[in-house]
């Protein structure tokens, strides 16, 4: 085997295309060949450079990147990633990543970007144990041929789940670390105070992710602390082919799991029966995610963005956490480890060209030699900016609101009003435009029922309500972010990305003295199922009317699906047109799947729209 991850698709302009992918061994060459048709196997691509990060003794992560020749018109464009000679038909790779009847994935690269995906919240061992972001394979493949094939996939955050994860999975990922020469690496408490986390129970590392350090989880059984468990974390959830990945048999697991005795007989807090159930949608999803997809991430250009679950349930969710996380000695090197694997798997891609040498080098130090000498250089990713622009038509401002933030007293801010101000800067030297994507993590106008009840002191004691970080939390900041996005030169809609909150809707948000209109687009989980699914949701619903102003409105679907707000799982899309010579947003659909796993869709007329309240 060579590539073991990927090929996905990341930036990707007229001029420019970028491939990511992981292998498994050593390689004298590797090379990326683009072709404007199947039909024309003619190689357009130029200047093809590689970037390589040498993460383990057998395993490289890779970026391609070739120049392309512009084009007048819409393109498809194929490609083909060469190692040492061999192609992805040459090696069989083709019939996992390949569309239906095609021989050579592909992407669409438009003069304007006008259908558009978004997703968020894949969490491998969900209970429904479906994974709804495989259903992007069949949207891409329905619109081959056509016009409407989307362009963009934005992921908006909670790609991974470090903090809530089976373990089942952690034992595999030790497998997986030894295959590839991944390194062990030993957990620090204090300076001269470490552990080996292979020795501790699978599910007992609450013990030591103890909530003075930062963690707040509450499901941190088995949270991911190395950096090889956070890579391989990645792996998994891209769909990757993984050498030794295989799940343990229940009684292979009992020696390494936390036990409970009662009268002779032993038991363990891990059950039998939970183990079954896990380990059934962890082999769904594991199927899923190699055949489908894989085969998306590597036909669709993708963009994405962090939030908390990638590094940690709560991070940076006040001030003290934040100080525990990045001030105690294990919440460090955990952290480290967290924003090194985002930095190579899911950041670098987002901007090929910004990603620092000497962070790679730094990256692969740590990787080579985990110690606390390695950690330390990177400790400067605690305090990034990770957020980014692209200047495209129409633009996307992608937004980091966990790095940022600022706490004053009681009120939380997500971005600093210099940040802000700099953002705004930035947009303000923007070519005119009449659309602006914002990809937002946490939505900035959220459900109001929910986050006034998240504002509530007297609610908070409940998980459900606990997170309390919407934009609304600070007034302010929230001000502070329209008056940025306003700057955009004659920009008329505001369209905005964001995942985080385990349901989906859509809310319209008229400015009229503006003449602006934000179109709140949230969409969540793909594969993360609500405590209290759509019977919460319902009640939300009702109380809805209570918490709305005037020039609040949430956008009702057509068809049979009344209700405004879905729990069940749901991936969005967005389609914009052109009318009198600007784009607008025309129509928005969420892609749903049931409990039941019955696929439906609610879509939105966003040129005729139905309100709640009317």
């Amino acid at each position: 085997m060579a590539i073991i991850c990927g090929p996905m698709v990341r930036h990707t302009t007229r001029e420019k295309i970028n491939i990511w992918q992981v292998l498994d061994h050593e390689f004298n060459e590797i090379n990326l060949a683009v072709y404007p048709s199947l039909q024309s196997l003619g190689n357009i691509a130029s200047e093809v450079s590689s970037s390589i990060v040498q993460l383990g003794s057998s395993c490289f992560a890779v970026m391609l990147s070739a120049t392309i020749a512009p084009s007048d018109s819409n393109e498809i464009i194929y490609y083909d990633v060469i190692v040492d000679g061999e192609g992805l038909v040459e090696t069989g790779l083709n019939e996992l990543v390949c569309l239906q009847g095609e021989k050579l994935p592909s992407v669409m690269i438009p003069k304007e970007h006008r259908y558009l995906y978004q997703a968020s919240c894949r969490k491998p061992h969900d209970k429904q144990g479906v994974d709804h972001l495989a259903e992007m394979a069949n949207l891409i493949e329905e619109a081959l041929g056509k016009d409407t094939r989307p362009s963009q996939l934005y992921l908006t955050g909670d790609q991974i789940y470090a903090d809530d994860v089976s373990p089942i999975l952690l034992q595999s990922f030790q497998d997986v670390r030894e295959a590839l020469g991944l390194p062990h690496e030993m957990m620090y408490t204090d300076k001269n105070d470490f552990f080996n986390p292979d020795k501790m129970h699978l599910d007992g590392r609450w013990r030591k992710a103890k909530r003075k350090l930062g963690f707040t989880s509450g499901e941190k059984r088995s949270h991911l602390f190395s950096f090889s468990e956070y890579f391989c974390m990645y792996l998994f959830s891209f769909g990757a082919s993984l050498p030794q990945q295989r799940f343990a048999k229940y009684k292979a697991l009992q020696p390494r799991l936390t036990s409970l005795r009662r009268k002779d007989d032993r038991e363990y807090h891990y059950s039998s029966m939970q183990y079954e159930n896990e380990k059934v949608v962890l082999e769904r999803f594991a199927q899923t995610a190699t055949s489908q997809v894989r085969k998306a991430l590597a036909n669709i250009s993708v963009y994405m963005m962090f939030d908390d679950h990638d590094v940690t349930d709560d991070w940076n969710l006040t001030e003290e956490n934040k100080h525990n996380l990045s001030s105690s000695w294990l919440g460090k090197q955990v952290y480290v480890n967290a924003l090194s694997a985002y930095a190579v798997c899911q950041h670098w891609g987002n901007q090929p060209d910004a990603f620092s040498p000497t962070i790679q080098q730094n990256i692969a130090a740590l990787a080579k030699n985990p110690t606390q000498e390695n950690h330390k250089p990177l400790e400067v990713l605690f305090s990034k900016y990770w957020g980014y622009l692209l200047e495209q038509t129409p633009p996307t401002l992608v937004l980091d609101t966990r790095t940022q933030r600022v706490y004053d007293g009681d009120n939380l801010e997500l971005m600093s009003e210099q940040q802000l101000d700099a953002m705004g800067e930035k947009l303000a030297l923007l070519p005119k435009t009449s659309v602006l994507i914002l990809v937002s993590p946490t939505p900035m106008y959220g459900f109001n029922a929910i986050e006034a009840a998240q504002l509530s002191p007297l609610l908070t004691k409940f998980k459900a309500f606990s997170d309390r970080e919407p934009w609304i939390a600070s007034e302010k900041a929230l001000k502070n972010l329209q008056n940025a996005l306003l700057r955009t030169p004659d920009i008329k809609h505001i369209i905005i990305f964001s995942g985080d909150v385990h349901y989906g809707f859509l809310r319209r948000q008229h400015l009229a003295a503006q003449g602006v209109t934000f179109w709140q687009f949230c969409s969540s989980a793909a594969c993360n199922s609500p405590v209290g699914g759509n019977v919460g949701l319902s009640l939300a619903s009702a109380m809805a009317k209570h918490f709305y102003h005037d020039d609040t409105k949430y956008l009702m679907p057509n068809g049979k699906r009344p209700h405004f707000l879905t729990s069940d799982k749901n991936i969005g899309a967005l389609e914009l047109d052109i009318v009198n010579m600007a784009l607008v947003p025309v129509k928005a659909t969420l892609h749903c799947c049931s409990a039941s796993g019955e696929i439906y869709e609610k879509c939105y007329d966003l040129t005729d729209c139905h309100e709640y309240p009317s």
